[in-house]
């Protein structure tokens, strides 16, 4: 893994300082120097073991040393394994003489000399242009400056405290990459790989690009000591396996390694604010009491703020007297004891903070039973609804003076809170439950089979799903574009994988389809198709049984327990239509099966990321993973299919027009849904005529998105404890 950088070096990195405001850069071409003088300790390094080796061949052609010579060549698997065992040979002079030391067998250090490793790699890295101005990524362990190229990292300063920052980082690709190669990924934590973001890159040597990512550093971050970044070309390292791959495949095409595509003037961070300098809300007024260095607060004044912090953390509800009075005895004694005021505030303010009332939204109720909600708990309910998190202060008081209450007041706020960019946090949170998202990242995609499927591209999948829907919130869209549609939200990189010309930039924005193409809806979506399989192959079952929980609300019962497994099926190249339709045979499987299997037939033309495919294979392995040699099938993919008592289609355009006919039904799971995560408890018989009165409100406006929202924040049930 390569070293960190270090902060201090001022050859590497400038720092800039300023009162809520600092800086760190890394200036790439400082790193070039190191790749020269690493090729020149190579070449020398090599003259030397080249000289070693002809004086041990020397002692070793001597007439007395012949029987031992026999005796360790046949022993040793090669050359190299032969010089391990020099000192057995009279005269031999040892690799220390000729300047190799090592940890073990000083042999290995002088054998590692005498190959080539990657000094053309090396060499042909020097010949890039622009080396004076900046540096070229590569792959890892191929490159040997401290920074690694390929996988170059940079630290945030450890002083640093939580709060807000930015990357910058100025980069140009070369005339000769590649679309595929015209990507920069950037994440946390290079050990194991987590990528936030993927670029593409635009800028050329006469026109560099600038790409900027916002991100918040956290405390976990910090106490875990892992406070790096990293910038990467995309897909070049996921992980070791991947990474050797990627590195052989570049041999045998060029004879060197990977091409030098992706040039980076410089790095930098930049801190934007510091989280513990920010005011939280209340205390705006008196935020010299956080401050170390402040006089003493009164009592009166330390009372006063804990009431204001208790009434923002309990969403509006007033603290009662007794509990203020018990948090200015604990803050006066903690200040006795020696504590430093701000110290004892601060863990005073963490006592409301661990409390029920800030830790759990409550709506108490006399015998819990039903009653309409206040006005503030309207507030508060409308909030965590469509922000996941507590009112702001213009619904608050409108909550609490009651006119949040009236109709074209609720129906104006719920506007604003869906127009402000909080509602993402609805759109991640729904979606994310509803669809089942944690399924995406279940397995490990096979990478040798799947390699356009790296990190990044599984990160613009799933942000796709959310894009979608973020798009249909924004223009009101009806959400039967999600069942079919003649457009997708993608980026470029998207469009590069789904083979969608004229896409450019970053930003996800609606696209209009070609003619002819299989994507628009959530069964055009790579993320769908990949939660419906392991990673290496499709799975029709798991499909088909999301497209009738998901799509058609007519979610199949579970399996039965203790399934047998079909035991003659094992070892048998069969197509995987074959396989499942095995299962009708047995009575135990075959009501779900006949139900479920047709749809995962109609969506076999996907493969297992996502990608249009018109044939498939299987493979028969021994016990230890082995492909046996003539237990093999190749097949033209059928997707015809004919639903359990309903209509049969021919290919996967007829199934998708056969589910988007049945928009009621998905109209109607969606509502259930809603009212689940809106109101916090699970849907009940009770709720028949609330999901009614919902479908028939959305029916008459085109199954707009807003509308379903809408009509459930309007019900009297949203209203009601």
């Amino acid at each position: 893994m390569p070293a960190k950088f270090q902060i201090g070096d001022n050859r590497q990195l400038n720092s800039i300082s300023a009162p809520g405001l600092s800086k760190v850069r890394y200036e790439c071409e400082t790193a070039n120097e190191k790749v020269s003088k690493y090729v020149s300790s190579q070449i020398q390094d090599r003259d030397r073991a080249k000289n070693w080796v002809k004086a041990v061949e020397q002692a070793a052609a001597r007439a007395e040393n012949k029987t031992m010579v026999e005796t360790i060549r046949k022993n040793s698997k090669n050359d190299a394994m032969f010089r391990r065992s020099w000192d057995k040979i009279a005269g031999a002079p040892s690799p220390e003489s000729f300047g190799f030391q090592s940890t073990e067998n000083n042999a290995d250090k002088a054998n590692a000399a005498l190959a080539e490793n990657w000094q053309k790699y090396h060499e042909y890295y020097l010949k890039q242009p622009r080396l004076d101005s900046g540096a070229y990524l590569g792959t890892p362990t191929m490159h040997p400056a401290v920074m690694a190229l390929g996988f170059l990292q940079m630290p945030v300063p450890n002083d640093w405290k939580s709060g807000d920052y930015i990357l910058r980082v100025k980069i140009a690709a070369s005339e000769n990459a590649k679309p595929g190669q015209r990507f920069l990924e950037v994440g946390f934590h290079p050990r194991n790989g987590m990528v936030r973001a993927a670029f593409e890159v635009t800028g050329t040597f006469e026109s560099p690009q600038l790409i900027e990512m916002p991100f918040k550093l956290n405390k976990s971050q910090t106490d875990s000591g892992d406070r790096t970044l990293f910038i990467r070309e995309k897909g070049t390292w996921d992980n070791n396996e991947d990474g050797g791959r990627k590195r052989s495949e570049a041999v045998k095409r060029n004879g060197i390694g990977p091409e030098a595509v992706l040039w980076i003037d410089y790095i930098e961070i930049e801190r934007i604010n510091d989280a513990s300098k920010l005011i939280p809300p209340g205390l705006e007024a008196i935020g010299m009491i956080l401050d170390d260095n402040a006089k003493a607060p009164s009592t009166d004044e330390v009372k006063a703020a804990f009431s204001r912090f208790a009434r923002e953390a309990f969403r509006g509800t007033e603290p009662p007297p007794n509990y203020l009075n018990q948090l200015t005895t604990i803050y006066s004694n903690q200040v006795k004891s020696g504590l430093k005021p701000s110290i004892a505030f601060k863990d005073t303010l963490a006592i409301i903070l661990a409390s029920p009332m800030f830790l759990y939204l409550a709506e108490p109720s006399a015998d819990n039973r039903s009653r309409p909600l206040t006005g503030s708990e309207l507030a508060s309910r409308l909030s965590y609804f469509l922000w996941s998190a507590p009112p702001d202060r213009e619904l608050l008081e409108l909550g609490k003076n009651g006119e949040l209450m009236k109709a074209n007041v609720l129906a104006e706020q719920t506007n604003r809170l869906l127009d402000d960019p909080r509602s993402m946090d609805f759109i991640r949170g729904f979606v994310f439950q509803w669809l089942g998202m944690d399924r995406l990242d279940f397995f490990e995609v096979n990478r040798v089979k799947y390699p356009q499927f790296d990190d990044s591209t599984r990160l613009a999948a799933k942000n796709e799903v959310y894009e979608t829907f973020q798009h249909l919130l924004i223009h009101n869209a009806p959400v039967t574009d999600l069942l079919k549609s003649n457009y997708v939200v993608i980026n470029h990189l998207l469009g590069e994988y789904y083979g969608i010309p004229g896409v450019t930039g970053d930003t996800y924005r609606k696209v209009m389809l070609p003619d002819g193409s299989p994507r628009g809806g959530l069964l055009g979506m790579a993320a769908i198709h990949v939660m419906g399989g392991n990673g290496d192959r499709t799975s029709p079952v798991e499909r088909g049984a999301w497209v009738l929980r998901k799509l058609l609300n007519d979610p199949p019962p579970p399996a039965p327990a203790n399934v047998p497994q079909i035991t003659r099926l094992a070892g048998k190249a069969l197509t995987t239509r074959e396989r499942l339709l095995a299962h009708q045979e047995s009575p135990q499987c075959a009501n779900c099966h006949r139900k479920i299997d047709p749809i995962g037939f109609g969506l076999e033309n996907f493969d297992a990321v996502g990608q249009w495919r018109t044939e498939d294979s299987y493979q028969v392995m021994d016990e230890n993973g082995k492909p046996i040699k003539g237990a093999n099938k190749t097949w033209i993919i059928d997707p015809s299919a004919s639903l359990h008592k309903g209509s049969s289609f021919s290919n996967f355009v007829e199934l998708r027009d056969i589910i988007f006919a049945k928009k009621d039904d998905f109209a109607k799971g969606l509502s259930t849904v809603l009212i689940e995560y809106g109101m916090g408890r699970p849907i009940g018989f009770t709720d028949d005529a609330l999901v009614k009165e919902m479908m028939n409100t959305v029916k008459s406006r085109n199954y707009g998105f807003r509308e379903f929202i809408h009509s459930l924040v309007s019900s009297r049930e949203f209203h009601t404890k």
